[in-house]
């Protein structure tokens, strides 16, 4: 699962972005009669570790996919810490900075099964917003969080009209698979403002 892969911004920002994703694995385990009872529990698990976001609950029983994000790593590891002791048998892919990544699973007793890294953008960058826009909508991985939305609820911010909170509980909600990181949006918010 790469959709998640492609955060940018600083490492600092990026050590309070950590993503989990649990997903059926076609052919294999999502045909098994409990195989969405598994599932589920591993969204109770995600759920109790208190992520910044996460797949709506009325989805649960519809996806293939439950996802959320934490911004520090104790919750992150306190949640991967439950998904291994229950091992339900659902492929679990995380997303973050590979060295904290690591350092996590090494403390888990967990093996890095495979890695993905994200090797940039090519092409004409001209035409892309610049990055402290890009820091916040490529946060979520499928791309649903418009570049004008930023611009325009960063405005808002910025004539006292809503809060840096209001502005990305608003950037959230077109990231419906709920890997948005709210808490660094409001970090990226603030940072962009104070720039100005």
């Amino acid at each position: 699962m790469t959709h998640t892969l492609h955060r940018l911004g600083d490492e600092d920002s990026l050590k309070k972005d950590y993503v989990v994703v649990a997903i059926y694995a076609h052919g294999i385990n999502d045909n098994q009669p409990d195989s969405r009872d598994k599932l589920l529990r591993i969204a109770e698990i995600l759920k109790s570790q208190r992520p910044i976001n996460m797949i709506n609950e009325l989805l649960w029983n519809f996806t293939p996919a439950i996802q959320a994000v934490y911004g520090d790593k104790g919750s992150f590891k306190a949640a991967l810490r439950l998904l291994k002791k229950e091992d339900l048998g659902i492929s679990i892919t995380v997303s973050g900075l590979m060295s904290e990544i690591k350092e996590i699973a090494e403390e888990l007793g967990l093996k890095l099964h495979t890695v993905n890294l994200s090797l940039g953008v090519f092409g004409n960058k001209k035409l892309l917003p610049s990055e402290k826009i890009l820091e916040m909508t490529s946060m979520c991985g499928h791309h649903c969080v418009s570049p004008n939305l930023v611009k325009n609820l960063v405005q808002q911010v910025i004539k006292n009209k809503i809060t840096p909170e209001k502005a990305a509980e608003e950037l959230s909600k077109p990231c419906i698979c709920g890997v948005f990181n709210k808490a660094r949006a409001i970090d990226l918010i603030k940072n962009l403002i104070s720039q100005k």
